[in-house]
Formats: C-alpha cells, sequence, structure tokens
C-alpha cells in the first residue's frame, strides 16, 4: 500500500515491491503469479479485510450511535493515500472500478443501515450514507495530506445533522 500511495499504480512492480520488503524474485513468484496478481489480490485484500474488521467491530455494538461512531473512527484511520491512489487506478482499469465501486457500495450500505436503525427514514438513511462516503472521498482528495481531525468533525456534524433533524438524541 505505501509503493501505491507514493507513486500510484505504476509504482506497484515485482522489483520494487521486492526492494521494499527486502524478499527476491523467487519469493515474490512462489507467492503469487505475477504482478497483476498481486495487484488482484491486494485489491481483494484492501476491499475484503478491511471492510469486514470495520463492519464486525461496528455489528459488536447495540448502540447504533456507538456503531455510528465506530465507522467514523474506522473511516477516519483508513490508509487513505493508497485510497486516492486505487481511486485514480480504478479510472483506468476496469476490474478496479468494480472493486472500488463494491467498497463505496458497502461503505454507503452499512452507514445507511445505523441510521435506520437510530431512526431515521429509510431514504434519508441511504442519502447519508452516500454523504458519508462522498465527504470521505472529498476530503482525501482535497489536499495532499489528510487531516483527521477536519474528517472526524465533519462526520460528528453529519452525524449530528441527522440526530437532531429525525430521531431524538442520546
Amino acid at each position: 500500500m505505501g509503493l501505491l500511495a507514493s507513486g500510484g499504480v505504476a509504482a506497484v512492480t515485482i522489483a520494487r515491491l521486492c526492494d521494499a520488503l527486502g524478499v527476491t524474485k523467487g519469493s515474490f513468484y512462489h507467492h503469487f503469479r505475477g504482478v497483476e496478481d498481486f495487484k488482484s489480490q491486494m485489491l481483494t485484500h484492501w476491499s475484503q479485510e478491511r471492510q469486514q474488521q470495520a463492519v464486525a467491530a461496528a455489528d459488536a455494538v447495540v448502540d447504533p450511535f456507538e456503531r455510528l461512531d465506530i465507522l467514523r473512527e474506522a473511516g477516519i484511520g483508513l490508509h487513505h493515500e493508497a485510497e486516492v491512489a486505487i481511486r485514480a487506478w480504478s479510472r483506468t482499469d476496469p476490474g478496479a472500478w468494480k472493486v472500488r465501486e463494491a467498497v463505496d457500495a458497502a461503505r454507503e450500505r452499512v452507514v445507511a443501515d445505523a441510521y435506520r436503525e437510530v431512526g431515521v427514514e429509510p431514504a434519508v438513511a441511504e442519502l447519508l450514507g452516500r454523504l458519508s462516503v462522498a465527504v470521505l472521498v472529498g476530503v482525501q482528495h482535497r489536499r495532499g495530506e489528510i487531516d483527521r481531525a477536519e474528517l472526524r468533525a465533519m462526520y460528528v456534524l453529519l452525524q449530528q445533522m441527522a440526530a437532531a433533524s429525525h430521531v431524538p438524541t442520546r
């Protein structure tokens, strides 16, 4: 992810990977069929393992407001620079586009589900799910370095606005 974040998908080469990891090309080929296989598995790892961890942590909490807090912090803790690179990659690679679209849809769905649980109308909850992902993407692309405090403040305000408009406060 570090190579991807610092140089985009073009920086993810076998030579650079082996150098960064301190392994031989033979070792690389023992685990992967080639760089395209590595990239495919990297996208799978990004889309499944990271997302599943955040969703599992949120699902373990009964209170939907606390679940929203956990989801917010998971979003703040992402490897944002790698996410920016994945989004750029997805503009030119149909496979990366498909994976990125699925990740965005899953993020929108889990946030919308939590808002529905706190009493927000389904259509508004879906909009809040989309807005949450739009805020994430916007902050990721607005500056070179991610301001996590700004992202947190935006998510907190979004949650407060939803709570004030559609559900009783905690």
